[in-house]
Parts: structure tokens; C-alpha cells; sequence
């Protein structure tokens, strides 16, 4: 049996996960993770926002928080089918959910569903991406030539040909996606500031935290920032690993 852990690097087709094992392992990475589901119902416009807070293997049963806007705890409850859908990692996730129970769990309300028969994976990001501690306080400034606003905001994750931004405040109006932010600059550790043009691949704004979240694609990268790019993913993987192997002992 193929697993979707062990997949060649580069973008992969959509895969249709129907093994309870790896749907459970694909879920419990996102409670982990933390990373924010969002939720729509059909025949609804509105999109919701909410985290798996439990995965059960042996009641197969998925556990997610209440959501935000809290209208979507009404339609949950009345048990309207809905479409969950996460992005971790470059990867793209998304199932159905149906017969959501609300339940109390560790005394605090949630909705239970049946964990998924079918699961869609699909891997769309080519080059490994290193993730950036909040102390490296890397820094990137969006600016584009023929509009005024400039957010600026911190670097979470960067690979060799792109990177994810934290920006304070809703800033989805101000970045269309597919759009070139062609006068741009991004701060590294122990470099300059540099000029760089980046893509606005896609973003969604976080409620809870009042952030923005921006997926950059970096645009005729020069050869001395690529060397600088490379030398810090670089850094950032050989960390990890350090910190690997730290937590063995």
C-alpha cells in the first residue's frame, strides 16, 4: 500500500485517502498543529473557522471547537452537512462531515463527527518549507507600485521559492490574489534588507487573532538573495534536526 508519507518531493495530484489509518494520522497532525479548519454548509455563503481539538481511532470520531462566526454552531447543530478544508505543510485537505453530535468534552462544548470516510489530499507545493521560530523576527514589507498601502509582517515559514507572512489586522482586500507585489523587501538574519518581488498565492484572515496569513510566491529572485534564501532554509532545516534529536535524549 502506497502512504502519503512517503511521496516523492514536488506538487502531487489530488489522492483520495480511504485508509482509516492515515486519515486519523492526516487529522491528528492538523490537532497538533493547530492549524485552522475552514468550514462552509451547502447552500450557504458564509465560511467558518474552527480547530480539531480530539481524534478518537477507536470510536472514529473527530472532535472539533466551537467556530467563529459562532452562527455556525446553529447550523452544526441542526446538523446541515458541511465541507472541512485545512492547508498544512503546502498540502491542501478537505472531507465532508455529516451527523455532527454537540458534546461537552474536557468541560468544554464541542462537535463530535464521524471520522471521514474519504479524505482528498492533494500536495501542491514543490520545495520543502522550513518553519521560523517567532525570536528570528524575520521581517517582510509588501508593497506594490501602483498602490499605496504597505503591510508589513513576520516571515512563518520560508522555502527556496516562497514563503508564508503573518500580517497584523484583515488585510484580504489589500492582497488579490495572483497579484505581484513587484516593490517588496525582506529582511534575513545577518542580511540587509533586500528588494525582493513576491506572488500573492493566497491568504485568509484569523479572527481570533486579529491576523492575516499570506502565501508568497518570490519572483525573479536574484542570484545573491537566492544564496541568501537557500543559506537560511538551510540553517532552519539543520536546526530542526538538531531539535530532533535533542528531544530523543
Amino acid at each position: 500500500m502506497t502512504s502519503l508519507f512517503a511521496q516523492p518531493d514536488g506538487p502531487q495530484p489530488p489522492r483520495d485517502v480511504r485508509s482509516p489509518i492515515e486519515i486519523c494520522a492526516l487529522l491528528k497532525n492538523l490537532q497538533q498543529s493547530h492549524t485552522p479548519l475552514s468550514i462552509r454548509f451547502a447552500d450557504r455563503n458564509d465560511s467558518f473557522q474552527s480547530f480539531i481539538v480530539q481524534v478518537d481511532n477507536k470510536r472514529q470520531c473527530v472532535w472539533i471547537d466551537e467556530m467563529i462566526p459562532q452562527a455556525g454552531d446553529r447550523y452544526m447543530s441542526l446538523g446541515e452537512p458541511c465541507r472541512l478544508e485545512a492547508w498544512q505543510e503546502g498540502a491542501h485537505l478537505r472531507w465532508e462531515g455529516i451527523g455532527a453530535m454537540r458534546e461537552i468534552l474536557d468541560d468544554a462544548p464541542a462537535f463530535c463527527l464521524p471520522i471521514p470516510e474519504l479524505l482528498v489530499y492533494h500536495q501542491k507545493r514543490g520545495a520543502f518549507r522550513a518553519p521560523i521560530r517567532r525570536s528570528l523576527d524575520v521581517s517582510i514589507g509588501l508593497r506594490h507600485s501602483k498602490r499605496g498601502a504597505a503591510p508589513r509582517g513576520a516571515l512563518m515559514d520560508i522555502s527556496a521559492t516562497g514563503c508564508k507572512a503573518r500580517l497584523e489586522g484583515n488585510q484580504v482586500n489589500l492582497l488579490p490574489a495572483g497579484e505581484v507585489f513587484d516593490l517588496s523587501h525582506i529582511s534575513l538574519p545577518d542580511s540587509p534588507r533586500t528588494a525582493v518581488a513576491v506572488e500573492i498565492r493566497h491568504r485568509q484572515y484569523f479572527a481570533d487573532t486579529d491576523e492575516t496569513h499570506v502565501g508568497l510566491m518570490f519572483h525573479d529572485v536574484g542570484p545573491a538573495l537566492q544564496r541568501q534564501i537557500d543559506r537560511f532554509v538551510n540553517f532552519l532545516q539543520r536546526e530542526a534536526r538538531r531539535m530532533e534529536r535533542d528531544d530523543l535524549f
